[in-house]
């Protein structure tokens, strides 16, 4: 395309009005055999994710929301892998909360964890082969052949004897009304045509176009615009609002209080940006609004020391091993807190009529997004319905509903629809980060330089405290399983090992950020191996491969990345490697990092990865996500960072929190391993290894170890 065509493509998408939400094609006309109390009930619903069209079409009702990172994709492929319809015909969006569509055992429908593909594969497949052999009950019934000679392709049943056949939507008035097989014939991987290999996603044509519809897409007839400006003080409450500051506004319709500040609602954006920016607010004082990074990092080393701590790893004697080592190597690590940054910021728009409530979110979290928009509105839950647009990046800060909480009370005040937005600066403002993190590590040696013990102490804030409280205290007893992510369940074999974790608290709210714990323990476990090879003389790839001797799989993955990525052979004139090895949300993934240094200019010129997720839906997916994780991994240990001064964060926009740029980008490699095991996740796997990788290979090029992050911190730029 030339660039003029695309000017004028462009200028030609601003001038069309976007469509409001409901006047989306509806689906075509079909049969319902669904149960009346099923929110995703409709015409032609054979099972609890699909629901198929006289016209043949196949609507499935994704349980995940799709975050640009190709999930109803591959939802799709193996709806038509199992159902025998071509791809093309499968429509996915996100359902409504129901049972069959909620994350198991915690009873939610919610989108994290890499569970995309590894926790709904199964039953998705399962679901499509019931649909199938429902279809195939039905014709054989009409067709009068028995079902054993009847096949399926292409959306139709065939009878090759009698060389008749049915389309779907000719079946599914009969077939929505018989019982499902519980035990239905999957299809064998020999036959399946579709998943295990590259298939094109099936949102980029509408994101090209620019007719995708994020949540700030969103238009109700008779819609108000809301915009929050919220405290910059973490925990601050509102005290008071001065009404007099904005008056005068064109366009204004009501400010209404929120408890951590106000939600300035207008006639269209622009006014209630303006009004949000102007407005007078005074916030009441909170124990922690003297914060500043000095004092929590003061914290954070001071729980390295406390007497007490989680243990989650105690084999063996780890005092009397580091008493008789040969040699005792030890280093501390500090990670920043970091935030999630997504390009759309937070907005939610709400609907209440009566006993009703609409709501359209771009969230991970339908029902949480249920329970508070009820709760505000005073409604049941059964009487709130969510709708999911497309998102434009969650990477798990879109687990906090928080807008939706706030837009319900919006909405409830004025009457009438409501679309509430923040701004860049308060997506920045209210935390949710990832926590910030520090570890002390010690590591004994024989005399011949072989690990036999490893001691571990880390301090940081919790996620689950925040994220789930109640099981924090209760079940988990105070076991954070993201506060020792990649360590207490590490493949290595270090002799006797402990690994602890003590809690620090502050005011800033700490949340899931793309791989959580493993981002933080795959910077420090990773970085310090190599000080432990330096100091018992060995390359850092043997080391890792005498702690995984006993492992073929993670050493087929560390193996593969070494080989692909050149390690042992001679790297171009200036450039050095650096190998990092980390497993997380069941799939193993290594990485070799090449880079150059120019005086305190680092250039990464090409990532390899290996990874092995056990089997793979979409390899384009694999390879696309991999790709994302080393660039989103390079971003952050670049030069994003959050700092706090007196309660509140510095960085309030990409001007002070800048992320990487295209320029800045590596080549990135990446070797799939089909190891044949339970399915991994994908989206999150490919972060952990990239910053010690990258920081390795510094230590390759320049013999400078780097122990905290982020690198503009240490004067060095990429």
């Amino acid at each position: 395309m030339q660039r003029r065509t695309l000017l004028q493509a462009g200028a030609a998408t601003l001038l069309v009005p976007l469509a409001p939400a409901q006047s989306q094609p509806a689906p075509p006309p079909v049969i319902t055999a669904a149960a009346a109390n099923s929110p995703n009930a409709g015409p032609g619903q054979i099972t609890a994710f699909l629901r198929i069209g006289q016209d043949g079409m196949v609507d499935f009702a994704s349980p995940v929301t799709e975050m640009g990172q190709g999930t109803h994709t591959a939802h799709a492929m193996i709806v038509a892998d199992e159902l025998d319809v071509p791809l093309a015909a499968v429509r996915v969006t996100a359902g409504q909360p129901e049972p069959a569509l909620r994350l198991q055992p915690v009873g939610e429908m919610y989108s994290g964890a890499s569970f995309g593909i590894r926790f709904w594969h199964d039953r998705i497949r399962r679901a499509s082969a019931q649909a199938r052999m429902a279809l195939r009950a039905a014709a054989a019934e009409r067709l009068g052949a028995p079902v054993g000679e009847l096949t399926t392709s292409e959306g139709r049943v065939l009878h090759a004897a009698s060389g008749r056949s049915l389309a779907y939507g000719e079946l599914v008035d009969l077939a929505a009304r018989l019982p499902l097989n519980d035990q239905p014939q999957l299809k064998p991987a020999s036959a399946r045509r579709i998943t295990g290999r590259a298939a094109p996603r099936a949102d980029i044509p509408a994101k090209t176009r620019g007719a995708a519809i994020y949540g700030h897409d969103v238009k109700l007839p008779g819609m108000a615009y809301a915009v929050a400006r919220l405290s910059p003080v973490f925990g601050a409450e509102l005290e008071s609002f001065d009404r007099a500051s904005i008056a005068g506004l064109r366009g204004l319709i009501d400010v209404v209080p929120l408890p951590n500040g106000v939600a300035v609602v207008a006639e269209n954006t622009w006014a209630a940006m303006q009004g949000a920016q102007r407005i007078t607010l005074r916030f009441k004082p909170t124990p922690d609004q003297a914060l500043d990074s000095a004092e929590l990092s003061r914290r954070l080393q001071a729980g390295l020391a406390a007497p007490e701590a989680f243990r989650g790893k105690n084999d063996g004697d780890i005092e009397a091993t580091l008493r008789g080592a040969a040699k005792v190597v030890e280093a501390t690590y500090e990670a920043p807190y970091l935030a999630h940054a997504p390009m759309e910021t937070e907005n939610a728009t709400v609907h209440i009529q009566g006993d009703r409530v609409e709501v359209w979110c771009s969230t991970q979290h339908q029902d949480w997004c249920i329970r508070d928009a009820a709760r505000v509105a005073g409604v049941p839950r059964e009487n709130v319905r969510i709708h999911t647009p497309m998102t434009g990046g969650g990477f798990g800060r879109r687990l906090v509903t928080t807008i939706v909480e706030q837009a319900t009370t919006v909405a409830k005040a004025i009457n009438r629809p409501v679309k509430l937005i923040w701004t860049r600066e308060e997506e920045f403002a209210q935390s949710y980060w990832r926590p910030a993190f520090a570890a002390r590590i010690q590591a004994a040696l024989d005399a011949q330089g072989k690990v036999v013990g490893l001691n571990l102490r880390a301090a940081g804030q919790s996620v689950m405290g925040d994220y789930r409280p109640a099981l924090f205290a209760g079940p988990l007893r105070g076991n954070d399983p993201f506060s020792l992510q990649s360590i207490s369940d590490t493949r290595y074999r270090f002799g006797a090992f402990r690994a602890e974790w003590h809690r620090v608290q502050a005011a800033p709210k700490v949340w899931l950020w793309r791989s959580v714990g493993s981002s933080q323990y795959g910077f420090f476990l990773e970085s310090f191996l190599d000080e432990v090879a330096l100091a018992a003389n060995k390359d850092p790839l043997a080391l890792r491969q005498e702690l995984l001797a006993h492992d073929p799989r993670a050493l087929n993955v560390l193996n593969t990345a070494a080989r692909e990525g050149g390690w042992g052979s001679p790297a171009p004139a200036g450039r050095h490697r650096g190998l990092a090895y980390v497993e997380c949300y069941g799939s193993l993934c290594a990485q070799v990092a090449e880079i150059s240094v120019t005086g305190r200019d680092i250039r990464i010129h090409k990532v390899t990865v290996a990874v092995d997720c056990g089997d793979v839906v979409n390899t384009d997916t694999v390879a696309a996500q991999m790709q994302g994780a080393v660039v989103w991994g390079l971003s952050a240990m670049a030069a994003e960072h959050i700092t706090l001064k007196d309660g509140a964060a510095i960085q309030r926009n990409f001007d002070t929190y800048p992320i990487l740029r295209i320029n800045q980008a590596p080549q990135v490699d990446t070797h799939i391993i089909r190891s044949g095991e339970p399915l991994g996740g994908i989206g999150e796997p490919g972060v952990p290894p990239l910053a010690p990788a990258v920081c390795n290979a510094i230590f390759a090029a320049t013999g400078r170890r780097l122990r905290s992050l982020p690198l503009v911190d240490q004067g060095l730029h990429v």
